[in-house]
């Protein structure tokens, strides 16, 4: 009884400090276990219910709790944070109505009913390309984040929707009372232009402008759509009055996107904006390792390197080569050769549309913004340069055309510039990573 009410003494301490909702957050729930007190400094063992809210209890109030013990006048007590649920939470659920979501979605009917559970923070492989969206997206799951909104925006495949579910999983292991909404912005349009048609705008607002966190998958598709902007607008400024956690995806920086309105844009550029590039080969043999043991199935070394740079593009389209090599290792009774997935890639590759020498073109230009004309004229300014250098790189080293072609298409130039110009890159993409990431970038657009 005596830590029972010591540590009801400390948290009415806390709560005065902070707000009601930072306080149910973090310490709702809690309780004393044990108080030690034949130690040589007596010891307060709270339970809280999970290990992220140990760590972030921890992390940003344990001053707090040490400055009211100090004006309590017992500065020699210790407060131990511990994981351990209390009883009544362990009891066991009903079997969710449909299989493969949480069952946490079936008590608020829904509000977030596509979350993939196999979208989350521990199975998303991590390295240079994503470490800051990575981070940034941990922060925003903690519902304490500072960037609000945060935007996270990428090419095709890169993991963006896996970030942005994995935030919102997060929060339902974490937060049992969290409510999420999820969706993508047509779902969002979809949803506005039937609450006009059957004349429940007021329940329509009430769904998206009382969540605790709004998820909104590629964010782009609301371009040229203007009533929905405008309802999206208010739907956003509502919930950043009341502090409640947004984050978005889209395909391209939001000062990139055509057809949506200023107003809106400066909302989005008002947070964080982090972008995820293509990842490097290195990545891709560790994403090609987390799919197999998800799979319980092993490759041999070989067959995952030669996957690894058979994909100079995103997690879709390895995973794509990497199912059709699964496949022949089960046909085979896991007995499968280095030949077999050549074989495979082949096909897989097959399927695609072949690329022609102007569709590289037309790539490089929108992606440096610069005219084709310019690309294959004789200016010498230095951006120019850069991108005809990529350009003749790509027509090479991807299109295996002759130099002498090459030559042809970028404006005459002869067989030496063009031997020289793609040294050249090959050298900088080894020290460059950025621009080892514009080249993947402009690969993917393809």
């Amino acid at each position: 009884m005596e830590g029972k009410k010591i540590w009801n003494n400390i948290l009415s301490g806390v709560r005065s400090q902070v707000s009601h909702s930072t306080f149910k957050t973090w310490f709702s729930g809690s309780y004393v276990l044990d108080f030690k007190t034949d130690t040589e400094n007596p010891t307060l063992i709270v339970a809280l219910k999970n290990s992220f809210l140990k760590e972030q209890v921890e992390a940003r109030y344990k001053p707090i709790i040490k400055n009211l013990i100090e004006k309590n006048g017992t500065s020699r007590l210790e407060v131990i944070f511990v994981v351990a649920p209390k009883a009544e939470d362990k009891k066991p659920q009903a079997e969710p109505i449909f299989s493969g979501i949480p069952q946490a979605f079936q008590a608020r009917g829904g509000r977030a009913e596509i979350l993939n559970p196999d979208y989350n923070f521990a199975n998303f492989v991590v390295g240079p390309s994503n470490n800051l969206a990575y981070t940034a997206a941990k922060q925003a799951s903690s519902l304490a984040s500072t960037y609000n909104p945060l935007l996270i925006y990428g090419t095709t495949g890169v993991g963006k929707t896996h970030l942005l579910q994995a935030i919102g999983n997060q929060i339902l292991t974490a937060f049992e009372d969290a409510k999420i909404i999820y969706a993508s912005s047509e779902k969002f349009t979809n949803e506005y232009i039937e609450s006009l048609k059957e004349k429940t705008q007021s329940q329509f607002r009430n769904k998206y402008r009382t969540t605790d966190i709004l998820l909104i998958d590629d964010i782009q598709f609301l371009a040229g759509k203007e009533g929905t902007q405008d309802e999206f607008f208010y739907t956003f400024n509502e919930l950043s009055l009341l502090k409640k956690q947004i984050v978005l995806v889209s395909d391209k920086h939001p000062s990139t996107l055509g057809k949506i309105k200023e107003r809106l844009i400066s909302r989005f550029l008002g947070g964080m904006c982090v972008d995820i590039g293509l990842p490097d080969i290195e990545m891709r043999k560790a994403m090609i390792n987390v799919k197999c043991q998800a799979r319980g199935i092993s490759l041999p070394e070989e067959i995952s390197q030669f996957i690894a740079e058979s994909c100079p593009g995103g997690a879709r389209e390895l995973e794509g080569l990497l199912i059709s090599a699964l496949s022949l290792s089960r046909l085979s009774g896991g007995k499968i050769s280095l030949d077999d997935v050549k074989k495979a890639s082949s096909n897989f590759a097959n399927t695609k549309e072949a690329i022609e020498p102007e569709n590289v073109t037309r790539a490089v230009s929108a992606h440096f913004k610069i005219p084709a004309g310019d690309l294959v004229g004789s200016s010498r300014k230095a951006d120019i340069i850069l991108a005809r250098q990529v350009l003749i790189y790509l027509l090479r080293k991807d299109l295996g055309l002759p130099l002498v072609r090459i030559g042809m298409l970028v404006g005459g130039r002869d067989h030496s510039t063009i031997i020289h110009s793609v040294e050249k890159l090959e050298n900088q993409i080894e020290t460059d990573r950025n621009l080892k990431d514009e080249i993947l970038r402009i690969r993917s657009s393809l």
